[in-house]
């Protein structure tokens, strides 16, 4: 173990680092640290024993991050860090699926289609119910299936929301690609994370399982999330609300796709107990 790896944070990002009062907001720019701040109090967690490796969720949105973050909780604390689940959203969401997909009628050696199986499979949906897709581009439905299952409106539901003929047709769409999928026992990218939380308010003896084991949840990049993963994370921290986010409030970054910038600013209301942090030593 490092000794007194706190000395390499400022007072700020120490205060983070050491704070273990319930849900806690940080916010922090570029060049501030913020992806620091978590590897740190993973460690942190673990050299106190507050928490044992199995007991820690943390969650970044690129898997060279996660990896990145092993590394180094594993030099902070001179012991494996392999146990914790350092992932992204989606790699989470595949693991705790692998375990509890049967419970919807998905084998667990399900596939995960990328994008190109994904637009294939809108092509041959199109192709089945005689849609012209020069009038209507299989990218753009897609667009609009992926959207929907970001907000957690499923097939069945779709049809309540639609508007336009564009819609309307991306609603006959999904509901012919999600019987597709179900029987090519394949889930997108979005699935992975939509069926988790449509498992969790389904079974909430799997919900209470995932509460009970992960005791700390750690969210890098929070503003980031969109809505299926602002309610995962929320579903997971409920019991314990050992929550702590990262987050930049600066809302002209929001260009991730699907990024709900409600999330990071409706934190203190979902939390009112929440303790705000703001990193602004910038390093870059």
């Amino acid at each position: 173990m490092k000794n007194n790896f706190l000395d390499d944070l400022n007072q700020i990002q120490k205060k983070a680092v050491v704070y273990n009062d319930g849900p806690l907001l940080i916010f922090a720019g570029a060049g501030t640290g913020k992806t620091r701040v978590i590897t740190y109090k993973v460690a942190y967690l673990l050299e106190q024993k507050l928490a044992t490796p199995q007991e820690i969720l943390a969650i970044t949105f690129t898997n060279k991050t996660a990896n990145e973050m092993k590394i180094r909780v594993e030099r902070l604390i001179g012991e494996n860090a392999q146990d914790i689940w350092i992932k992204t959203f989606h790699s989470t969401c595949t693991k705790i699926l692998r375990n509890e997909i049967e419970r919807l009628g998905y084998g667990r050696n399900f596939v995960i289609y990328d994008e190109i199986d994904q637009i294939k499979l809108v092509i041959e949906c199109m192709k089945e119910l005689d849609i012209d897709r020069k009038r209507f581009n299989p990218k753009a439905i897609l667009n609009l299936i992926s959207a929907a299952k970001e907000e957690l409106i499923d097939h069945e539901k779709y049809p309540e929301t639609v508007s336009d003929l564009y819609q309307q047709i991306a609603s006959d769409v999904y509901s012919r690609y999600q019987e597709r999928l179900f029987k090519a026992n394949a889930l997108d990218f979005d699935d992975l994370i939509m069926l988790t939380v449509i498992i969790f308010r389904l079974f909430p003896s799997v919900l209470k399982k995932y509460q009970d084991r992960f005791k700390y949840i750690l969210v890098d990049e929070y503003q980031d999330t969109n809505r299926a993963q602002y309610y995962l994370v929320n579903l997971l921290a409920s019991k314990n609300k050992n929550i702590y986010v990262v987050g930049d409030d600066d809302q002209s970054i929001y260009s991730w796709r699907g990024a709900d910038i409600r999330n990071i600013l409706e934190f203190e209301h979902d939390y009112p107990n929440a303790k705000v942090i703001k990193l602004e030593q910038n390093y870059r």
